[in-house]
């Protein structure tokens, strides 16, 4: 009875794209065998090398593919030296895959008992595949008046792979317009403006308490803020313990929290995601309440699915206010008729100026559509009807640049918000 000794390949997980892998089987020169590959759902590798090629005939090599059809490796023999070398080709994917490789054995053939407990199969582990994750950039306001401009998008290989610094510049050019309204800037942004969010579920009820029960902390980072019903605005976690509190073997100095078990995908017992978080407000819970917990810069996201990204040269700029006089004025006033105040604030910042106009005056009121009054008394022979004037520090439209790097891609997809309502008042 011959046998099989070893069969090898690299059995980490891959990327996407098109993966071809070689493989070695080691045995007694003459033993036989077979190999079957099937996907998590239950396709078949349709082994390209079976295909007889024959040019007269139009036949050439498929390509490697999965499919419904049942095939297996046409029936090989291990050379006089002792091995046989193949390879196997993982198309490329758009969603999470694995695979299987089995080896059965032919006539007179055994697989050695240090490789399988079986004498006729043996089974590989399951070899993963993950699709490359796509970090999304985009900007929001609350106020519906803002009209957002397009995302920006970058695709790279998943942490769950490997995790290793990329550098990935990307250009942030973001116009974005009023339609109606004005927007005052409150300050520049920074990385933590970037936000995300995540949702969990309470476990337990409480009333004016701290600690909060939840199925699962995976993702949850010191820091990030907790919202939902009997949970005080401005919330956020202090600290994260994987498991909940044994009440009967804790100590006010010393409490011990136990991890609840789970099944996995293979029905294998592993320790559940679930624990208890401190929040810096007391608030009330019930069981089975949704939290959604908001994250802020690549400190959060890291924690979350291992993204990492920097930012520099971050910058707003709101366009100055262009409008005429649509009106001779009547004496010497300050009073100024327009033909458009989109976009014009009445605040001590936003400063009126162009030819003839007297000092710095600032906006005090505003008559929509109509004028603007000012701090400084202007002359009516100095400025005429059809005159240009320009409004600063106030706007209807601005612009956000800077220059993005995605260092490192998370185990999936994330989408991070740039919060205009931290950065930009819209009334």
């Amino acid at each position: 009875m011959k046998l099989i000794n070893s069969f090898n390949i690299n059995t980490s997980a891959m990327p996407s794209s098109a993966v071809t892998r070689p493989y070695k089987i080691s045995g007694d020169p003459g033993a036989l065998f077979t190999l079957i590959v099937q996907d998590d759902d239950s396709n078949y590798y349709n082994f390209p090398e079976n295909t007889v090629v024959s040019i007269e005939e139009g036949i050439s090599t498929p390509d490697a593919s999965f499919s419904s059809t049942p095939t297996q490796l046409l029936q090989k023999q291990i050379n006089e030296d002792g091995v046989y070398n193949g390879f196997i080709t993982f198309p490329a994917i758009s969603s999470d895959d694995y695979y299987i490789i089995t080896l059965i054995t032919g006539d007179d053939t055994e697989i050695n008992s240090k490789l399988s407990n079986t004498k006729k199969i043996y089974i590989s582990d399951k070899i993963y595949k993950y699709k490359d994750t796509t970090v999304t950039f985009r900007i929001l306001h609350s106020n519906s008046a803002v009209v957002e401009p397009s995302n920006y998008t970058k695709s790279g290989v998943s942490s769950t792979i490997e995790r290793k610094s990329f550098t990935i510049p990307l250009t942030i050019d973001w116009g974005f317009t009023l339609d109606s309204s004005n927007c005052v800037i409150i300050r520049q942004p920074l990385i933590t403006d970037f936000e995300f969010t995540t949702t969990k579920t309470t476990v337990t009820a409480g009333s004016s308490a701290t600690e909060l029960e939840l199925d699962s902390v995976e993702g949850l980072s010191i820091g990030m803020a907790a919202t939902a019903t009997g949970i005080p605005a401005d919330t956020v976690i202090t600290k994260i313990v994987r498991g909940y509190k044994n009440t009967g073997k804790s100590t006010a100095a010393t409490p011990v929290y136990d991890i609840p078990v789970t099944t996995d995908v293979d029905n294998v017992l592993v320790e559940s995601k679930a624990g208890t978080i401190t929040l810096d407000k007391a608030s009330t819970f019930v069981v089975d309440r949704v939290v959604t917990f908001r994250g802020k810069g690549s400190k959060h996201s890291e924690k979350f699915n291992n993204t990492r990204f920097k930012v520099k040269n971050f910058l707003l700029t709101i366009d100055p206010v262009v409008t005429t006089t649509d009106a001779a004025m009547s004496g010497d006033s300050v009073t100024i008729p327009l033909t458009s105040t989109d976009g014009i604030k009445a605040a001590e910042t936003v400063i009126m100026s162009g030819i003839g106009v007297t000092g710095t005056p600032h906006v005090d009121s505003v008559s929509d559509g109509a004028s603007v009054n000012v701090s400084v008394s202007q002359t009516a022979l100095a400025i005429d009807n059809g005159q240009t004037i320009t409004f600063t520090g106030s706007s209807r439209a601005g612009k956000i640049t800077a220059n993005l790097e995605v260092l490192e891609y998370g185990n999936d997809d994330i989408t991070l918000t740039l919060n205009l309502d931290n950065i930009l008042t819209v009334a």
